[in-house]
């Protein structure tokens, strides 16, 4: 018998094991539950990396994606034999299924429980990062049946095959796409929007859905019924069509875009981008730290550590779909606050663990046209602008106006980890940094590559090895998604461990 049917067959028998035990212990039904899935994705995963195709797509990939392959591979099998070990140890010979009682499930309980914290720590472990495997793997776990862990993770699967499966269609499938999400008459809501005014930190409600809107603003020479104005329309309802596509339950820390439209007045596009769930109030990032700094601050260092991680993970989730932000801040980080039906005075949050990444606004696929309004042009007036809501926050060479070069991932990511820095010192950058060179971007970005350090009393040695491997990067450095896997995603989630 091959190891893929004795592996089948060991996790048949502990689950029949623990289905017997269901019947007088609820610990042995809840471990069933989990385990059935853990066991069927962990089977599937390691009979792709054992494969014949596994080897042969080993010729197309990177050294450093080959490494970790074949390291998940040699810890898979040792799983596998785990399973078998742990069969044996409840087997007694061919009485399994003849003297299961009490007695013999409390004597075997631990051993079983403790082989299946470590299977599903390693199916679980894939959270975002399953999108980084290959397709053969992800459609096995995604199809496998399981609890709110395996939806959540058939959840990312699903809204990442549709990110790249949109962005695979021909223009004119995407522009079908973008149609059936426009407002055809935005009159309703462009009043009702006046009549608020603000809107920046309060729900719209739009029927039965609340929404918050992002934007993106029009060039001023790029005027409705001009060739260029339609292409943007295109370009927009290709970018809202896109971002329909994310499922709320998987918990990637994005919105869904439920429509667009065009408003005139501010001459700019408006994304409704769902909340998930009732919303009382809204606050930016930026704001929340500004009311709530260090070292008075009520925010823990877990809900910081935290935030930081789903930070990254959501930007892992759009680089391994194919899309780069390109406005992150921390003004593009929206803290959410549940409405609890009670009458409350305050508007900030009692936390930031609902925290979202926004502020799409210069979103575009990766092989889209890079618009460059966004960008600082060495003849603007700084005077007129304020470089602590954007320009810090970009890499260097894209502050260079028209001789910015094209965006990649290493833009995002230094854009990253600025905002990484900022959680660390937990303080309003200006305040952090104090006087720049305006004029400098190239002399403000060695500034908080030498200020960085500071945040070792705080965050400790491994968060700021995060940051400063951000802050760090070349303009034209060609990120991986394995890279970011292991220099930003795996040490943020053991320092948050270790600290949970």
């Amino acid at each position: 018998m091959d190891i893929f049917n004795t592996t089948i067959t060991a996790g048949a028998m502990i689950i029949q094991y623990l289905s017997a035990c269901s019947e007088f212990s609820s610990d042995a039904k809840a471990l069933k539950a989990g385990l059935e899935w853990d066991l069927r994705a962990l089977t599937q995963a390691q009979k792709y990396f054992s494969s014949g195709e596994f080897e042969k797509g080993n010729q197309y990939r990177e050294p450093d994606e080959v490494a970790l392959m074949e390291r998940t591979a040699e810890y898979l099998n040792f799983l596998v034999h785990k399973v078998h070990k742990s069969l044996h140890k409840i087997e007694r010979g061919d009485r399994l299924s003849h003297t299961i009682n009490m007695t013999t499930w409390i004597a075997r309980r631990s051993q079983i429980q403790g082989m299946a914290r470590e299977i599903h720590e390693w199916t679980g472990r894939f959270d975002v990062r399953v999108l980084s495997l290959p397709g053969q793997v992800r459609t096995s776990i995604s199809a496998a049946d399981g609890g709110k862990e395996s939806i959540r993770q058939s959840s990312i699967i699903g809204s990442g095959d549709k990110l790249q499966e949109f962005l695979a269609l021909s223009s004119t499938a995407k522009i079908a796409g973008a149609k059936d999400i426009l407002l055809q008459a935005p009159d309703g809501i462009i009043a009702q929007l006046k009549a608020i005014q603000d809107i920046s930190s309060l729900p719209f409600r739009y029927g039965d859905c609340q929404v918050t809107f992002c934007s993106r603003e029009v060039p001023a020479e790029c005027r409705p019924g001009t060739s260029d104005f339609e292409m943007l329309v295109r370009q927009m309802g290709e970018l809202a069509a896109a971002l329909t596509c994310l499922d709320p339950d998987m918990d990637v820390r994005l919105l869904k875009v439920n429509y667009y439209f065009y408003h005139p007045d501010s001459n700019q596009f408006l994304f409704a981008q769902a909340l998930p769930y009732n919303v009382h109030s809204i606050m930016t990032l930026q704001e929340y730290i500004k009311y709530d700094p260090f070292p008075g601050t009520k925010t823990t260092l877990n809900e910081r550590l935290k935030l930081a991680y789903k930070l990254s993970e959501s930007i892992f989730f759009l680089h391994t779909a194919g899309f780069l932000h390109k406005n992150i801040t921390s003004r593009s980080v929206v803290i959410l606050r549940r409405f609890t039906g009670q009458d409350e005075e305050l508007c900030i949050p009692t936390g930031i663990d609902e925290a979202y990444l926004m502020g799409f606004d210069l979103i575009r696929g990766v092989d889209a046209k890079t618009y460059k309004e966004g960008t600082r042009n060495e003849h603007d007036n700084a005077s007129q602008r304020n470089v602590w809501d954007f320009d810090i926050f970009q890499h260097p060479v894209r502050l260079q106006g028209d001789n910015s070069p094209r965006y990649i991932k290493a833009h995002d990511v230094y854009s990253l980890g600025v905002v990484l820095l900022e959680l660390g010192f937990w303080q309003p950058l200006p305040t952090v940094v104090g006087l720049i060179d305006q004029g400098n971007p190239s002399h403000w970005a060695n500034f908080l590559l030498h200020i960085a350090p500071g945040m070792r009393q705080r965050v400790g040695a491994r968060y700021h090895r995060v940051v400063d491997w951000c802050l760090s990067l070349e303009g034209d450095h060609d990120v991986k998604n394995i890279e970011f896997m292991q220099k930003v995603l795996d040490p943020l989630e053991e320092i948050m461990n270790v600290l949970a």
